[in-house]
């Protein structure tokens, strides 16, 4: 009769983790799918948005800027005792403007000082945003290419993060593609072959990736974008609508104003114009 012996408890360990390990994995494999069709799926409503609410938003920006242009000209006009030509009633516009960006540089400056104490960093940093930029897509585009795919369904997923990244790139965002690249660059070099410790690692470094991705999924769903695009294209689409309605009626508010302001420093003028030949 043959005697069993029961396994070495090193061997069991190690079967137990190269179990959890696969777990974990499949696990994180899901929730990876999971957040790159929310985010795709987020980018395109974004797009919708942007596309449809873009010009108008555009417009009222730069019909803010005209009215306080216009508003700054006729502050000055009702101070002086001539007629002053545009240049001139501008002047201390474009001062005070300056003097706002001035102050604005100043805080972030001093907020800059107070996080790190090194301003030089950010300079650079900022210098440096094409070519980290260029590093990052590159390094996705190898990482995620769809020719890399080991079955269909898997090539679809890598196509649909590719979008992901080619809109990142196209949009200049650093941090998008900061945040794929930490979700996906994993180590593909198995754990197993640096035994019971590497299990170990491998283990608690797929359940410290799906506290992140549960969490990037948390933000994902709880966004206003994501909040919209959960209830459907009906809802984002009557959110747009809405938002038209607003952009229109503010631009039609700007323009009412605008056309006061012209009238009443072409009044002020001709009263100063008037006054200044009275007095000759």
């Amino acid at each position: 009769m043959t005697e069993f012996l029961p396994a070495p408890l090193s061997v069991l360990d190690r079967v137990r983790l190269e179990l959890n390990y696969l777990e974990w994995g499949e696990r994180v494999r899901l929730l990876r799918q999971r957040v790159a069709l929310l985010e795709l799926e987020q980018q395109e409503v974004r797009a919708l948005i942007q596309r449809r609410l873009g010009p108008l938003q555009r417009e009222c920006d730069e019909l803010r800027q005209e009215v306080e242009l216009l508003e700054a000209r006729l502050n000055r006009l009702l101070r002086v005792s001539q007629p002053l030509a545009d240049e001139e009633l501008d002047e201390e516009v474009l001062r005070l403007r300056r003097q706002r960006e001035t102050w604005r540089q100043e805080e972030f400056r001093q907020e800059w000082r107070g996080s790190n104490g090194h301003l030089s960093e950010r300079t650079t940093d900022d210098a440096g945003v094409g070519q980290r930029l260029r590093r990052l897509y590159r390094s996705l585009a190898r990482l995620l290419h769809p020719d890399l795919a080991r079955d269909q369904e898997e090539r679809i997923q890598r196509e649909q993060l590719m979008r992901l990244v080619n809109q990142a790139w196209e949009r200049r965002d650093v941090e998008q593609l900061q945040r794929l690249f930490a979700v996906w660059n994993t180590d593909s070099a198995s754990p197993v072959a640096d035994g019971l410790e590497g299990l170990r690692r491998g283990v608690a470094q797929r359940q410290l990736e799906e506290v992140q991705l549960r969490r990037r999924l948390s933000e994902l769903e709880r966004s206003e974008v994501g909040q919209l695009a959960r209830k459907g294209m009906a809802i984002v689409e009557r959110y747009v609508h809405r938002q038209e309605e607003l952009l229109r009626h503010e631009l039609a508010g700007l323009r009412l104003r605008r056309r006061r302001l012209l009238r009443l420093i072409e009044e002020r003028r001709r009263e100063l114009s008037l006054r200044t030949g009275s007095h000759h």
